[in-house]
């Protein structure tokens, strides 16, 4: 495709990215008090609006609220954006729709539930009373709400029934996580054929993008399994680097095993850069940070090296991720009590 047909869409998309907050925003949001105070300094942002209707201030409601604005992007980029990149960033945003899934399970079967969790308690954390007013999302919202009151093997019933191939990946019967698997690994599985409908560099920067980004979520599989003593196999998404792949089916002894196999890769030598604050906490944090930090940065370079392609699009859909992502964490730190030095190292911070 021509610059031209990129002309439109990458001037909105960059009037979007410098709303994007600042190190200085995010430094403000840290030093607040309580979760009161955090909202009243969003409400200084863009965010002012979004958080606008939030009736009553808790945790659930401003994640429900930071889904919503999300999904909000992700319908206004799929809007102003070329006709031939709409089929990917179609597949693109079902994650978003997979995740609301993938949190009616947890809340009704997983570890988020409890007893008797009433409808509108499960409601409370969903963003999909928004979706109607999305039109990549409309016909999803009356689906999402018919499962909110369906047992275990009706909502499997439902999903089969909608996903079609969905049944390749899951087992005849599938337990909670079983399905959760399956959500993901057919969610890549359709993001990866729809990268056949793009041309040219666009074809090529939104596999590579994909392709890293399903590598590291196996890396850090990998590194759970070694941690958790299961079997990596099951989780393991089919991606880029076959010595991922490979590694997934063979879970190493340990962390320091598993970095050294990963050495001759891109990844392992960004593991090592974090592997002496997994020796001396025992958590695999600092490894997940750094991985999605090493996202960011490509992210940005993806912005910078294709301004007037699909590259910008999908840049700025990651850094707009990182930046909720972000959000999540502040307002889950203040809202637990955390100090702003333990907040700051849960976050992506902007170079």
């Amino acid at each position: 495709m021509s610059m031209a047909d990129y002309a439109y869409s990458n001037t909105r998309i960059r009037v979007m990215k410098s709303l994007l907050l600042k190190n200085s925003d995010l430094e403000t949001l840290i030093r607040t008090k309580n979760l009161n105070d955090c909202l009243m300094s969003l409400r200084q942002t863009r965010y002012a609006e979004i958080f606008s209707r939030l009736e009553k201030v808790t945790i659930h409601g401003i994640e429900r609220l930071l889904d919503v604005d999300l999904m909000r992007t992700v319908d206004k980029i799929i809007r102003i954006s070329p006709q031939s990149c709409v089929p990917f960033l179609n597949a693109l945003s079902k994650r978003y729709e997979f995740e609301q899934i993938k949190l009616i399970l947890n809340l009704k079967m997983g570890n988020l539930s409890r007893d008797n969790l009433s409808r509108g308690e499960i409601e409370e954390r969903l963003a999909i009373g928004e979706m109607g007013h999305l039109s990549s999302y409309r016909h999803t919202q009356e689906f999402l709400s018919r499962l909110i009151d369906l047992p275990m093997e009706d909502i499997i019933t439902l999903l089969r029934e909608r996903y079609k191939g969905l049944d390749g990946f899951m087992p005849e019967s599938p337990d909670l996580l079983a399905v959760l698997i399956a959500l993901d690994r057919y969610y890549f599985s359709e993001l990866q054929n729809s990268i056949d409908s793009l041309k040219g560099a666009d074809r090529k920067v939104a596999s590579t993008l994909i392709s890293m980004e399903i590598d590291t979520r196996n890396v850090m599989t990998i590194l759970r399994s070694v941690t958790h003593g299961y079997d990596a196999k099951r989780f393991i998404i089919p991606g880029h680097d076959p010595r991922i792949d490979e590694l997934g089916k063979h879970t190493p002894r340990d962390v320091t095993d598993a970095i050294t196999k990963l050495s001759k890769t891109t990844y392992g030598p960004l593991l090592e850069s974090a592997a002496s604050s997994y020796i001396e906490t025992n958590s695999l944090l600092q490894m997940e940070l750094t991985l999605r930090r090493y996202l960011a940065k490509e992210s940005k370079n993806l912005i910078r090296g294709y301004p007037f392609q699909l590259g910008f699009i999908l840049g700025f859909l990651k850094l707009k991720e990182l930046e909720v992502e972000n959000l999540r964490a502040i307002c889950v730190g203040v809202d637990k009590g955390l100090s702003p030095d333990e907040i700051r190292e849960l976050l992506i911070m902007s170079s």
